[in-house]
């Protein structure tokens, strides 16, 4: 039944995590503003609200002005669904579970802010950092390691996480002449070390790794064009997501 709950749950969170991020890019209010249609602007009753069962009732579709609605709100309330029922699973409480919840969340909603407009807002940035740092400082309920240690591992990882970015980032642009990665990675890299640690980092980055080259080659064959005919990788979406699968490893 607390699997269940927290899928629940976490199926909501997606919804609203999807929200965050659309609303922070647009620079629009988020807890203010009315849930709307963007096509006609209709506003949202609560049976068009419902996660996942009001997207599958409705086909898709805005049942005012017939307008489709993006796949990507359904696929972000299943992605927060399964969050929550890992965090419930991997968690030896309820309080725990929530607090690992959040911190998924939190980087499910910058995962969505980057595919969608290769941006990693501060806002989300520093949500996701508080969220970590309050799974860092509850621990698994085991007391090892000491509160001391998470703190000085977390701090490790975080320098460690955003110094090494850095660092590629200044490589690359003197050996090309411009900026293969931005700020925000960097950033996130810090953010991903404070809640994984330092010792988890180098296969989080690994795994995004992999991950996102297994996306491009299947892009590349879809459209017919070589890997470096693609453009732009939302590369801070695979990190976000791979921190999210190791946090519950």
């Amino acid at each position: 039944m607390p699997v269940v709950i927290a899928a629940l749950l976490g199926a909501a969170m997606g919804s609203f995590a999807a929200l965050l991020a659309e609303r922070t890019l647009r620079a629009e209010p988020v807890l203010w503003a009315r849930s709307q249609c963007r096509a006609c602007a209709a506003r949202l009753g609560w049976t068009e609200l419902v996660p996942i069962l009001s997207y599958l009732w409705q086909r898709g579709r805005c049942r005012h002005c017939d307008a489709r609605i993006p796949p990507a709100l359904f696929q972000a309330e299943l992605a927060g669904a399964l969050m929550g029922a890992a965090a419930a699973l991997a968690s030896p409480d309820p309080l725990r579970a929530l607090v690992l919840g959040l911190w998924m969340w939190a980087l499910l909603a910058l995962a969505i802010a980057d595919l969608r407009a290769f941006r990693l807002p501060d806002r989300l940035l520093l949500l996701a950092a508080l969220a970590g740092a309050a799974h860092v400082g509850m621990g698994d309920g085991s007391g090892w390691p000491s509160l001391a240690d998470r703190t000085l591992n977390a701090g490790l990882g975080a320098g460690a996480g955003a110094g090494s970015f850095w660092l590629i980032r200044l490589i690359y642009r003197l050996a090309r002449g411009r900026d293969g990665m931005g700020l925000g990675d960097v950033k996130l890299m810090a953010v991903l070390g404070l809640g994984l640690g330092l010792e988890r980092l180098p296969l989080t980055v690994l795994l995004a790794a992999l991950s996102a080259l297994i996306v491009s080659v299947l892009r590349a064959w879809r459209r017919g064009r070589p890997l470096n005919r693609l453009g732009r990788v939302p590369f801070g979406a695979a990190l976000a997501l791979a921190a999210a699968v190791m946090a519950v490893l």
